[in-house]
């Protein structure tokens, strides 16, 4: 016997004898009971979050599968689109190639044969853990089944009424030529110049003068917003100014959510640059639905 406990040997013996036996499937006639587990990206590696969530999971699985619930803890990958993407691109890189040389379908067969080499790592890592999911229900959001689920979700929602396409601002890799998220971007703060610039009021000698850090961006504006509490612009209200360098009219209006030592300030309803911005005019403005899906 050993000195200590030597958990590898044990552990991945006892859990490869559960798994060939079936014990994690759906088993008797008692009320069913199934978790689908967030899928984990397929590229990526177990951290301390997947530990704490699937922890729990695991517990309330194994708990109901012991009352006698016919129980289902649902495994299954995402394909986490451009970190897959990025990962295959590489190797493509290493023999002097691109997505571009291969085309779309050489491509995705080359994603898939990735997945299928080196993309199990995460769900080995859920079975060292002793996670009792059952494997021979495991998807990946990629398979064809849950591809026309996903889409029969989303036209079945959007012909209800309860979503709609609209305008929204992302992120934009001019690499991949996709959007990405938030969490894939690194933001870095530089030091900026705060330019002055001066609208001339409409059939006035009156001015405007708007601050911002981005003047090339002036060429997209769209109106000028000043609070309507405050006293040095409310009688110019519903008047137009001259945009600079175009002599193009755009509207003076009200804006509500404007702080009292920002009320000089431009707004850009068609021109959003900014998350915060867009955000705020989704909130104070009509709703920005796509015509071409209307």
């Amino acid at each position: 016997m050993e000195k200590t406990y030597e958990p590898h040997s044990i552990e991945r013996t006892w859990y490869q004898l559960w798994e060939q036996n079936g014990y994690f499937a759906p088993q008797g006639g008692g009320p069913p009971y199934c978790i689908m587990i967030p899928p984990p990206n397929v590229t990526g590696s177990l951290h301390m979050g997947h530990a704490f969530q699937d922890t729990i999971m695991d517990a309330l699985i194994r708990y109901h599968r012991m009352k006698g619930c016919k129980t289902l803890w649902q495994a299954g990958t995402d394909h986490a689109g451009i970190a897959t993407q990025m990962v295959v691109e590489r190797q493509l890189a290493a023999d002097h190639q691109s997505r571009h040389d291969l085309g779309r379908d050489a491509f995705v067969g080359k994603v898939w044969e990735w997945k299928l080499q080196s993309g199990g790592t995460i769900t080995q890592q859920l079975r060292r853990m002793g996670a009792s999911l059952d494997w021979s229900r495991e998807r990946f959001t990629m398979d064809d089944g849950l591809s026309k689920a996903v889409r029969e979700v989303f036209v079945r929602l959007y012909r209800q009424g309860l979503i709609y396409r609209g305008q929204r601002l992302v992120n934009w890799d001019p690499v991949l030529h996709t959007a990405v998220s938030d969490l894939e971007v690194v933001s870095q703060e530089e030091s900026g110049h705060l330019w002055h610039l001066r609208y001339p009021v409409a059939d006035s000698e009156d001015f405007l003068v708007v601050a911002t850090t981005r003047p090339e961006t002036m060429l997209g504006d769209t109106a000028v917003a000043v609070h309507p509490d405050d006293e040095r612009y409310r009688h110019l209200i519903g008047r137009t100014v001259s945009l600079p360098l175009t002599q193009r009219q755009i509207p003076i209006i009200v804006r509500f959510r404007l702080r009292e030592n920002h009320a000089r300030a431009r707004f850009q309803r068609l021109c959003d640059r900014h998350p915060s911005r867009a955000a705020d005019d989704q909130r104070s403005g009509p709703e920005r639905r796509d015509p071409a899906a209307a």
